[in-house]
């Protein structure tokens, strides 16, 4: 009884959620004027960013998500010994327990065993606001990133897992997010995208744009990329240029049941190009997926 009750004290610790908010469903104008992120950024860097969104009509910051509108963004942030600030970028919470981003946010400070602390932020619109906001540790220990990824070419297998110390609280503003079935065969071709996950102007921002085919893909991409099975692109001449997205951001479409994570970012260009962006194909790694995580799949 009594490590029952020390188990619980540890999650609920674990855990850190605050009051209510306030929901607003209004869709809210694309966002122009930056600000800080998390790690050191220069005037330099800022003003390079507003003179290539100048430059391109197409660029955007995108609009500005309203509170529970992506309930499973998740914000991965990792404390290098190394660095003194940290390192970041997004994921997608597809369990109460896991975690789903890129190996290449994780593989570098896990293989070089360079982590002081690490955790998940959930149910944030990162404006200031953090009534339901969730922070989740999470250790090296909980990592999983594919086999076959190797760091110094994140051209393939750029997937990874983070195992959650304690699980998320599980309300309007924190939720999974579903995953293709395994007979959903779709390209999603010609179907509108949804991306999460550029969250430096003003809080959680999203774009719509439409998903392409991998040849169209392979034929607009910088020929130094390659497009196979493992990706899926969407088209930045039908949308937009979403700048300042961050690596691992979501990728969804909805169908008759709702919305579906078909993809994560895993390339990205700067705001002056138009070319598509490049994103892991959530449905080619549901084997590994369902191996590495406790994420159970619909038939």
């Amino acid at each position: 009884m009594k490590s029952f009750v020390a188990a619980v004290v540890l999650c609920v610790l674990c855990v850190s959620v605050i009051g209510g908010v306030i929901l607003d469903d209004v869709e809210r104008s694309p966002v122009k004027i930056p600000i800080n992120h998390i790690s050191p950024v220069t005037e330099t860097a800022k003003n390079q960013s507003r003179n290539e969104e100048e430059e391109n009509r197409l660029s955007t910051y995108g609009y500005l998500a309203f509170p529970g509108q992506f309930p499973y963004h998740a914000k991965v942030l990792i404390k290098p010994k190394s660095l003194s600030y940290l390192h970041s970028c997004a994921g997608s919470l597809i369990t109460l327990k896991y975690v789903l981003t890129t190996a290449a946010c994780l593989y570098r400070w896990v293989n070089e065993n360079d982590i002081e602390y690490a955790f998940v932020t959930l149910g944030s619109l990162f404006n200031g606001d953090t009534q339901w906001e969730q922070r989740i540790n999470f250790t090296d220990d909980g990592i999983h990133t594919h086999p076959l990824y190797h760091y110094s070419n994140y051209e393939f297998n750029n997937i990874a897992t983070i195992h959650l110390d304690c699980p998320a609280t599980l309300n309007r503003y924190v939720q999974p997010i579903r995953l293709p079935r395994l007979t959903d065969m779709r390209t999603y071709e010609m179907m509108e995208g949804t991306a999460s996950g550029a969250q430096f102007v003003g809080g959680l921002k999203y774009l719509r744009n439409q998903v392409m085919s991998n040849e169209d893909c392979q034929r607009d991409i910088l020929p130094a990329y390659t497009i196979t099975a493992q990706h899926i692109c969407t088209n930045s001449l039908i949308g937009g240029v979403f700048c300042n997205r961050e690596y691992g951001s979501s990728l969804t479409v909805e169908d008759q049941n709702g919305r579906v994570l078909v993809g994560f970012a895993d390339h990205l260009f700067l705001c002056s190009s138009n070319y598509p962006t490049r994103h892991m194909r959530v449905s080619y790694f549901r084997d590994w997926i369902q191996m590495n995580s406790d994420y159970i799949f619909d038939l």
